[in-house]
């Protein structure tokens, strides 16, 4: 007979465990989840078999069970995203989702965009240790478009975190954790977590606060002429979050958030024009005022949210710091009410973006632009088991002008046990505030020439297509998506294909993709004591304008967790994932590869859990081709921590 290798190994297992498995035990422990309930979807509540979309949550549990610095290492392991590398940047990565460019993922705070891609051009993961990690509830993670909702930065999906409630009881909850690389290196990290909340007036009004600190020490594994280079760059980061929830009555409520992220990052980096060292200072400052209320018609929210990114480079070559400030200052609501069979939710938002960069905007040194923005959306139950979600959403940018993005989705409950559903939309993303701008020139090719702004750019647009459908039992479920999302007009730089030194060249619209590809998940609980996770995603992305592979997309990924309850305190559990071969650039392509995880979470008591574990247990590395571009793989890290609630 003849044996699989270790990629196929991973690949055929995880399919396996996505398929029906019949279990004798009526007693074995439910790995259900498609019943919690999920709001990114539609701003209502539905469970999460029946949103109309395509839906992973990441719970509060998933987060603290081992170490995780940013967000992308939050949900990594969620079946469709991928942690992409950027190389050259020092092992910094971003959120990519069904294949879709990371730029085109949206990140949200309880609904609330984040974003700071006007201030940080290049090498931007800010964004994703903005929250305390003990302070978040779940995070929903949609896989597909949501334009028709949330606008031009939902092309290629959504990241809604979803923080903790108070309630009358205060609580503290202490969290550490240290890691430390196998091979000596560096790379030593260390993390202090504190969340606490309650009632500061019983029934009424409630605080919550949480800190973070995270401290990485550089990582640098390489000899020669590269010794000094960082695979991993230094990293310091302070995040807080603080809330008061006071409900004036039992039909209104008024909620205060505000936010503080203070990131610094020390690395050297290899470039065409040798090891190039970077020094860069983050500050955030997030505040947030929110009604919602409950009326005899229906629902509602008005919130205002200011969020300030500033942003200070350090120019080894001038020896002074650059400073750039983006401001955005959003002003969003939305009412919704039940007519009969339909469920009616509609509102709008405006959002004022300024930006101060005296370094990149030539002349004025600032630029600014306003978006409007209204939509409506029908969850329309026409028959006992069929639901259609339909609606749009309309944006005017008044560079760009007005986008119109409409979305059809129909869910059918074929029996208690399963849905299939599905549905079409068209998504958008507009240019960035500095690829509209003509003043706007920046170093590019290397440093060989000069790109500016075309303020003839036309937004990005795409139609998406899906069809998915989950089964559950009472000790296992299965879930497959097949999905498709057309791109146009991908704005990309105009270069000629031979570069003149000193020349200064703009952008254009020019590119086609279609990605697309098929995702299969599964849960089982073999016993009471044993259950098995497996996730597979296969991702076909190309050019369409040259047939050729989108590049750092990984053409497969798999992943398969066994879960043990050892016994009543202990926990242990192991993780294969598979990473695809992938095209790096022209010349390289990275060739598939399998990472090991293992971990143990015990209960000393009901007050102090402790964790401990391996990350890379085989110490993969990659190709010195690849690692010269600067992608790599942390080797074995072995990790250790405790949360401590009183």
């Amino acid at each position: 007979m003849q044996r699989f290798s270790g990629r196929h190994s991973v690949l055929f297992t995880a399919i396996m465990a996505a398929m029906p498995v019949a279990a004798e035990d009526s007693q074995y422990s439910s790995p259900l989840v498609f019943d919690q309930v999920v709001v990114t979807a539609t701003k209502t509540e539905n469970s999460l078999a029946e949103a109309p979309a395509s839906i992973s949550v990441v719970t509060s549990e998933d987060i603290m069970e081992q170490p995780a610095m940013s967000l992308n290492e939050m949900v990594e392991h969620a079946v469709g995203v991928e942690s992409r590398k950027q190389g050259g940047r020092s092992g910094r990565e971003t959120i990519s989702i069904r294949g879709m460019d990371s730029s085109y993922t949206l990140i949200m705070v309880n609904g609330r965009k984040m974003n700071s891609s006007n201030a940080i051009i290049r090498g931007n993961d800010f964004d994703l240790s903005a929250i305390p990690k003990e302070n978040i509830e779940r995070i929903e993670i949609i896989r597909g478009p949501m334009s028709a909702l949330y606008g031009s930065e939902a092309l290629g999906g959504v990241v809604n975190i979803i923080t903790k409630l108070p309630d009358n009881e205060w609580r503290t909850t202490i969290n550490g954790d240290y890691s430390t690389p196998a091979d000596g290196d560096g790379g030593n990290e260390t993390m202090l977590g504190v969340n606490t909340g309650g009632a500061l007036i019983e029934d009424e009004l409630y605080m919550t606060l949480a800190v973070n600190k995270g401290d990485r020490d550089a990582w640098k594994p390489y000899d020669g002429s590269m010794k000094e280079a960082t695979a991993l760059e230094e990293r310091d980061t302070l995040s807080m979050t603080g809330g008061l929830n006071w409900y004036i009555n039992d039909n209104h409520a008024l909620d205060l958030d505000i936010s503080y992220t203070d990131d610094k990052r020390d690395g050297m980096a290899s470039y065409s024009k040798g090891l190039q060292p970077s020094n860069q200072k983050v500050k955030r400052h997030n505040a947030a005022i929110t009604h919602t209320g409950s009326w005899e018609l229906g629902e509602s929210q008005l919130r205002f949210y200011r969020d300030e990114v500033e942003i200070g480079e350090y120019d080894f070559e001038l020896h002074n710091r650059d400073y750039i400030t983006e401001t955005n200052d959003t002003l969003d609501g939305s009412f919704s009410t039940d007519l009969g069979e339909h469920q009616l939710t509609v509102g709008g938002d405006y959002r004022k973006t300024k930006l101060d960069n005296t370094r990149d905007l030539k002349t004025s040194g600032k630029t600014d632009v306003t978006q409007k923005a209204l939509f409506a959306q029908d969850e329309w139950l026409f028959a006992d088991s069929w639901t259609m979600t339909f609606g749009g959403r309309l944006d005017h940018h008044e560079e760009f002008g007005s986008e119109f993005s409409p979305r059809v989705y129909l869910v059918h409950n074929v029996s208690n046990d399963l849905t299939v559903k599905g549905g079409v939309g068209k998504a958008f993303k507009a240019p960035s505030l500095l690829q509209l701008n003509d003043e706007y020139i920046l170093d590019s090719c290397k440093g060989t020439c000069k790109i500016k702004g075309n303020p003839n750019l036309k937004p990005e647009t795409s139609t998406s297509y899906e069809l998915a459908a989950n089964y559950q039992k009472n000790n296992w479920e299965t879930e497959i998506a097949l999905f498709r999302n057309d791109i146009d007009d991908l704005i990309a730089r105009d270069l000629p294909d031979v570069i003149v030194a000193g020349q200064t060249y703009t952008y254009k619209n020019i590119n086609k993709a279609k990605v697309q590809g098929i995702e299969l998940g599964g849960r089982l609980a073999l016993t009471k004591a044993l259950s098995l996770n497996a996730d597979y995603t296969y991702t076909d992305a190309k050019d369409e304008t040259t047939g050729e592979r989108l590049t750092e997309r990984p053409r497969q990924n798999a992943s398969i967790k066994v879960n043990r309850q050892t016994s009543e305190k202990l926990t242990t559990f192991a993780r294969s994932s598979y990473i695809g071969n992938q095209k790096i650039d022209e010349t390289l392509e990275l060739g598939g590869y399998t990472l090991i995880d293992a971990g143990m979470n015990y209960a000393v008591s009901k007050n102090l859990k402790l964790r401990a574990g391996v990350t890379n247990l085989g110490n993969k590395s990659l190709s010195h081709e690849a690692e010269v571009l600067g992608y790599t793989e942390a080797p074995r890290t072995w990790y250790a921590g405790f949360t401590s609630s009183f």
